[in-house]
């Protein structure tokens, strides 16, 4: 529980900033959240949606946008991150906001879609098999998951080269740098797993169509269906 407290301490206290600071720290960025966007589509009679670690807000925004009609549930263990997603979702009536513990609690209910955005990195190995577990079992028969996140190289060389590419590319984005050394420290709690690992969890949880949709150094986007049937998807 140290290390989810920390992690709960740490953007708990950058809540406010945290959305300014993304495109400094995710190079990426627009490919990265937007790539899933056709999957999402692909989901036939879709009525909900949850984000797990959701944070701000960001990622839901982004779904949102090109699916005004979906209901939102948000869910983060911290309180401060929640606060500033219930502002940016004032006045609509079609977004909810709980606080889950994504390495111990439950997920109540059941979602058509379920989606993550730099959250599952911060659990272990193990923490992350029962997660998704959890998510499959949330989500209703087709339902799609879509995780994006941080994973590590395949290979030690891969992995090294990887970060060092994304210190460098954030330390010369012109990110302030009290937030740049704040990233820095952030980033010790991460406990990255490589991409293939867990594809492979998410099969064992019990998704029959899983693949990696984007992938750009260690920034991934991965997931998988329920029960999936290529007749049912819109195509």
């Amino acid at each position: 529980m140290i290390v989810i407290d920390d992690v709960k301490e740490k953007f708990g206290s950058v809540s406010k900033k945290y959305d300014s600071q993304r495109k400094y720290l995710i190079p990426c960025f627009d490919d990265f959240y937007n790539s899933c966007l056709p999957l999402i589509k692909s989901v036939g009679n879709a009525k909900s949606v949850l984000d797990l670690g959701a944070g701000t807000g960001l990622f839901s925004q982004l779904v949102y946008q090109h699916n005004p009609h979906l209901k939102f549930t948000l869910a983060d263990i911290s309180a401060p991150m929640l606060s500033v997603a219930k502002e940016r979702f004032e006045g609509m009536d079609n977004f909810d906001f709980i606080e889950l513990d994504l390495s111990t609690d439950s997920i109540p209910g059941k979602y058509d879609i379920i989606i993550s955005g730099l959250a599952i990195h911060h659990l272990e190995d193990a923490d992350k098999q029962r997660l998704y577990t959890n998510i499959y079992n949330a989500l209703n028969e087709g339902g799609l998951f879509i995780n994006a996140d941080q994973v590590t190289g395949r290979t030690m060389l891969f992995d090294s080269l990887y970060k060092y590419e994304w210190r460098e590319t954030a330390s010369h984005s012109g990110i302030d740098h009290e937030a740049l050394i704040q990233a820095f420290e952030r980033i010790k709690l991460d406990k990255f797993a490589p991409l293939e690992t867990q594809l492979k969890m998410l099969e064992k949880a019990g998704f029959n169509e899983v693949d990696c949709i984007y992938k750009n150094l260690s920034f991934a986007v991965f997931g998988g269906f329920k029960d999936a049937d290529i007749e049912t998807a819109v195509i």
